[in-house]
């Protein structure tokens, strides 16, 4: 199932109802024309496809505001016993998500925008972020875990992050978590890669990820245009909202 790139405003209307009955003082005002003017720059279609969705996809673009604190937090990695590290989400957060489930696995690919008060707000957020993401390193024993008749199997990935910088000089955040040693036929893989980025009052959230049995890793083409991605579709961003 595809979802065409020009909703009709019934559409949005309806996407935003519930955003739009409650704001927080701590939220955007994430009015219709806003939310369409965001559209017209988030994640497409076709950059999902070139990440590597396939042709018959299913996509969700969602708006949410929370009353107080946010509505989801940002996830960041699963770590040993259960415990994961998460960030400080907005008030505000608009996403565009494809993928494609084949058999007994998952791709997917989704861009996450919050959306701060203000740019004091969206650093004091990034700055922890940086901190945070220091702690997704080493060989974990996160909670991601596949039945098999009777008995439940951990998954051990390896978590690696770090920085990096676009040819314009934009800087990012990345965080890998990898499956390092599954058994495709009993347990589920899980890799996931993600990057980080703050402009204005904005963070972006860019993440691709393979789950279930058998996932497929990511390749180097991948991630390096996952890591692409991530300074064109901010760019736009900025040029539409800054």
């Amino acid at each position: 199932m595809s979802l065409p790139r020009t909703l009709s405003m019934s559409v949005i209307a309806a996407t935003i109802a519930f955003t739009m009955s409650s704001l927080p003082a701590q939220a955007a005002t994430l009015s219709p024309p806003v939310v369409a003017d965001a559209y017209s720059v988030m994640l497409t279609a076709s950059q999902a496809q070139a990440l590597g969705v396939k042709k018959h996809y299913l996509a969700e673009f969602s708006v949410a505001s929370a009353t107080k604190g946010t509505p989801h937090a940002p996830w960041f990695c699963d770590l040993t016993g259960g415990n994961g590290i998460a960030g400080q989400g907005a008030g505000s957060l608009l996403t565009s998500t494809f993928a494609d489930i084949s058999g007994d696995w998952i791709f997917a690919v989704d861009q996450t925008i919050h959306w701060y008060a203000n740019e004091q707000s969206a650093k004091k957020a990034y700055n922890a972020t940086v901190k945070q993401v220091k702690s997704c390193v080493g060989q974990q024993m996160g909670d991601s875990s596949e039945v098999s008749g009777e008995t439940t199997y951990s998954v051990p990935t390896i978590l690696t992050n770090g920085t990096k910088k676009a040819k314009d000089g934009d800087q990012f955040l990345w965080i890998n978590s990898k499956t390092i040693d599954s058994d495709a036929t009993a347990t589920v893989s899980d890799d996931e890669y993600q990057t980080v980025r703050t402009f204005g009052n904005f963070i972006q959230f860019l993440e691709i990820e393979s789950e279930g049995l058998d996932a497929t890793p990511f390749t180097k083409k991948q991630i390096a245009t996952l890591d692409k991605m991530t300074d064109s579709l901010g760019d736009a961003w900025q040029a539409k909202f800054m």
